[in-house]
Parts: structure tokens; sequence; C-alpha cells
């Protein structure tokens, strides 16, 4: 299976395979990027009903290609198929149209941009130039931020990035000087993702699945899946209690469900209306776990619809719906996770990322109008052998 086919696999799973094969060759930037962007889109949609707008650059026939209001990973798979990473990095070229949107929105929402990228961008200059303009036209720093995140080792790009972190200095409409730009190195992402898997640190839910989602960016459509299936593993009781159903574009739950696990892959799912399932508020699934990781599907009657286990409280369907489980007595899985750790999630390497400006706003569910522009150049096609 060639690895756009693979990722395209892991972006919309089917119900008979939902785990990517392994292969010997090492992704590419591009294929860690978009399996990153999956993660991020099924994370941030649950704050951004309106769905999130991509920007591809280069694009498949111009300078940029746009996707407007993504709301679920099965959204993304043409823009794995539109274009190959090649040509130059106009990255200030894109940043300018997604100003302007922005702009011709208004601010009745603040607009959180992230930039993912694999090297220095070919109009620079350009870029610099466009956040300065950008920050003489907003009243308050809230208004507009863009954090840049880059995928791969490139020297250039880590080199850039700290340029832009020191030395950009932005004044807004009132003459204030203001900070609307910060920066995610590749060696902080790593250190972040290797965090969460530490004994007695559990990423899941609120900070930790928003941080989870980007491990794409650190290992790649392989080793996000074994990511998952670390983070899944780490449940002792099956799939046993309540969870309640996410529904793209809607910030509320369209059901609660309580499912009952038989300890031998099958599951009782009840509370679930309108699923097409033999029963009005009753449905079954199966689940396994092989050496590749789980595979789980819920089964109805227009066939089996495929989920796809993205940590211990979190099932993402190719329907477009996601499983969120409730916690015990109104709790947070977050808290829970705080008290088993000590606290981690508070500093150390996930504390400096989740400080950044585009995931402190995601983490506390911020109205905002997200936004992600992509590195599509050939900067992105180099295969990356990171650990």
């Amino acid at each position: 299976m060639g690895f756009r086919k693979m990722l395209k696999s892991f972006l919309q799973p089917d119900a008979e395979d939902t785990a990517p094969p392994p292969r010997a060759e090492p992704p590419t930037r591009w294929e860690k990027a978009m399996t990153a962007v999956n993660g991020i889109v099924q994370q941030v949609s649950k704050v951004d009903p309106d769905g999130i707008d991509i920007y591809c650059f280069p694009g498949a026939s111009d300078h940029v290609d746009v996707y407007k209001n993504i709301k679920d990973a099965s959204s993304l798979g043409s823009m794995v198929g539109a274009a190959e990473p090649q040509g130059p990095a106009y990255m200030g070229y894109a940043l300018d149209m997604a100003f302007r949107d922005a702009f011709a929105r208004g601010f009745e929402k603040p607009c959180s941009i992230l930039v993912v990228t694999a090297g220095r961008p070919d109009d620079h200059a350009q870029l610099v130039q466009n956040v300065s303009l950008a920050a003489k036209n907003i009243e308050k720093d809230a208004d507009l931020t863009v954090t840049f995140v880059q995928v791969g080792d490139d020297q250039w790009a880590t080199d850039f990035l700290k340029y832009v972190d020191d030395n950009l200095k932005c004044v807004a409409a009132s003459g204030e000087e203001i900070d609307i730009v910060d920066t995610v190195k590749d060696e902080d992402l790593k250190a972040a993702i290797s965090e969460t898997q530490q004994p007695g640190f559990m990423a899941s839910g609120g900070t930790g699945a928003l941080i989870g989602a980007f491990a794409g960016a650190a290992m790649g459509v392989g080793g996000m899946y074994m990511y998952n299936k670390h983070q899944a593993k780490k449940r002792t009781e099956g799939w046993n209690g309540k969870w309640k159903v996410m529904s793209a574009g809607l910030e509320e739950p369209t059901a609660e469900l309580q499912v009952t696990d038989d300890m031998g892959g099958n599951l009782t799912i009840e509370g679930y209306p309108g699923d097409g399932s033999a029963g009005a508020d009753s449905a079954t699934g199966r689940y396994a776990e092989t050496e590749d990781g789980y595979t789980i599907h819920r089964l109805t009657d227009r066939g089996p619809i495929a989920g796809n286990v993205e940590d211990e409280h979190n099932i993402s369907w190719s329907d477009g719906t996601r499983w969120e489980e409730i916690p015990p007595e109104g709790g947070s899985w977050m808290g829970y996770a705080a008290a088993g750790a000590g606290g981690a999630a508070a500093g150390g390497a996930v504390g400096y990322l989740v400080q950044k400006k585009f995931f402190n706003k995601a983490a506390n569910k911020v109205p905002s109008d997200y936004v992600i522009l992509v590195d599509r150049s050939a900067n992105m096609a180099v295969p990356d052998t990171g650990k």
C-alpha cells in the first residue's frame, strides 16, 4: 500500500481496515503534517462549530488552496490528493490571504492561526512585513494571533522561528507594542509528546488530547497509531461507562450513552436513538485488540461504522460523530490525570507547549475563528527520520 493511500485510510477509515500497516521507509514531513492536521481538526472543531479554514501553500493550480469550514477528518481527503509537496514556500502570501479574510470577517470573535511548516519561507521578508502590517490594524493582541509549528529538524526553519520569536515586534493601532506571534520548534514538540508517554501521565481529554493530536507531527501515521494504542491501553475495565455523542458543528451532545462491555469484544450501547440500528434506543458494537492496535465498529442497519480510538476517553467515528467519555461524579479526566501525575500537565514540556497562543485558546475553549496554514512546498517532501 502506498503511503498516500495509507494516509487516506487513516483520515477516512473504512469498516474493514482502521489500522494503517507499517512500512519500511520513513514518512515525509508532509505526511506527518497531514496526520497532525487530522488530529487538530478533530480536537479544535469541538470549540469552533463553524469549522476550521485551512490554507495549503503552494496550491494545486495557484499559490494557495483554501478549504473552508472543515469540521471532520473525512473532509481532509481532498487535501491529501490535491497535489504532491513541491515548489517554493510562499508563506507570506498565504498568511496575507488569511489576514485579509480575518479582517473581512471582523473580530467579533478573535482569529487564531496555526502555521505548520518545515523550512524558512521563500518570501520570509514579506511574511514579517505582513505580520507587522496586520498588527497595526488590530485593537488588541487577543484579536489576532499566529503560532508557527516546525515539522522536521531543518536548521533554517529553526533559525527562522528563533528570529521570529526574538525579533518580530508588533505595534497595534493604539501605538502599544503587542505580541501576537509565538513558535513551537521541532524539539519542543517531541519533548512534549515524549512527556505524555511517561508512566503516570494521562494525555487524554482537554489539553492532553489537543497535544496528543499533534503527535502526528512528531511521529507520522504509524507512530500516531501506536501512540493512540499506547493511550488506549491504559483502560483497565474495557469500554464500560457513560459517553456523550458529539456531532460536527454542534456544541452540545446529541445523545448520552451507557456502554456495557462483556470484556470479550462485544459492546451493548443504550441511548442511541436514530442510529439506524435494530431497536429505537440501543445498538451493538464490536472491538478487538491486535498487534497493530485496537479496531472498533458500531453495528447498524446501514452496516458497520468504523471508529478510531484517539485515546482512552475519545473515539472518532467514520460518520463524523465522536464519543467522549463522561467522567464519574462530574469530574474531569485532566483533573484525574494531574492528580495521578503530580501535576505533570501543568509544567514541563507539555506545560510550555500549551501556553502557546493557538493551543492555549483551543484548550481553554475560547470561541475563535481557528485557521490552519499548511506548508506543501518542496521542503515538506523530505523524508523525516528524526525520532
